[in-house]
């Protein structure tokens, strides 16, 4: 499986970065197939599975979850869209053994990112990692340098990059239609409802907890962390500014021709409810950089009014 081919197809999936741009490749582009294996299905992993399942030259090999009701009704899923059996795997591991399986989806909760996919292109796989690319800003650091050791392709999954309306706006903002950018603003708003305290629970037959937690501190499993509210855990998640903020931040950084800011300032809190939650459901953070450019998000987890820009 030539390298080419992977950035090819994921791009033609509305997966990459370079998707409804100019042709990758001429004529001559090699016709195999990229092989994939999806981990995490609880979500976004179906999505991507399905979207694969249905790409010229991609086959789902296999999919992936620690949850055995999820993969089965997954595995089901994608298996009908792609009109051919999918292999059903407890331990992603297994994939990597895999010689005939080109590439990892990751689709896990974030603690599992970086982790899974060094492991990934350690075994000699490409890689298609959803964002965040890692679960703190040295993870990140790793997998680049993971990334240049292997020779793997790795691509993140901020799909904005792929939107051509995204696209279209970017391009206007550059080529001066607003005039000098220097200051762009972002935010997310919702009306999330309090996760409770959380009891001690026995672990679900279904589940393979320790496999889930995989390279997080291990805790005792309690009632109300999975399958969702693990974002709002510091040992599991990242939080809303991760979780949506990666996006519009992301944007932001595109159309203003950004790259590592210099300083970063935030204020917040968890205000609205008592419960377990660890990160903010309000927060304002502050990203500075070279040549007096900032971006400010706003993020509102909790409270749902409308934010007029």
């Amino acid at each position: 499986m030539k390298r080419r081919r992977f950035v090819k197809t994921i791009s033609s999936a509305g997966l990459g970065l370079m998707a409804a741009r100019v042709p990758l490749f001429g004529s001559g582009s090699p016709s195999e197939k990229v092989v994939v294996c999806v981990m995490g299905l609880n979500g976004r992993g179906t999505v991507l599975a399905k979207t694969f399942a249905k790409t010229p030259n991609a086959e789902v090999a296999a999919v992936c979850d620690v949850d055995s009701t999820v993969l089965a009704k997954a595995a089901a899923t994608v298996s009908q869209a792609q009109g051919k059996s999918v292999k059903s795997l407890a331990d992603f591991r297994r994939a990597l053994d895999d010689k005939s399986i080109d590439a990892l989806v990751i689709a896990a909760p974030d603690h599992w990112h970086a982790p899974a996919a060094i492991l990934a292109m350690s075994a000699g796989k490409h890689v298609y990692l959803e964002k965040p690319c890692g679960h703190n800003a040295r993870e990140g650091e790793l997998l680049v340098e993971a990334q240049r050791k292997h020779g793997r392709v790795v691509q993140m999954g901020t799909q904005q990059r792929s939107a051509p309306r995204s696209m279209e706006v970017v391009q206007a903002v550059r080529e001066g239609l607003i005039g000098k950018p220097y200051q762009a603003r972002a935010w997310y708003a919702n009306t999330r409802g309090t996760i409770g305290r959380g009891k001690p629970a026995p672990v679900p037959g279904n589940l393979d907890y320790e496999l889930w937690q995989g390279p997080a501190p291990h805790t005792p499993y309690h009632d109300n962390v999975i399958h969702y509210n693990w974002h709002w855990f510091r040992r599991w998640g990242t939080g809303e500014i991760a979780n949506n903020g990666t996006h519009e931040i992301d944007v932001c950084r595109w159309a203003l021709g950004v790259d590592r800011c210099t300083r970063v300032t935030s204020t917040g809190g968890r205000y609205h409810f008592d419960d377990d939650w660890e990160f903010p459901d309000t927060q304002e953070a502050a990203f500075e950089f070279p040549g007096g450019k900032t971006i400010i998000w706003e993020g509102q987890s909790c409270n749902g009014l409308a934010t007029y820009g």
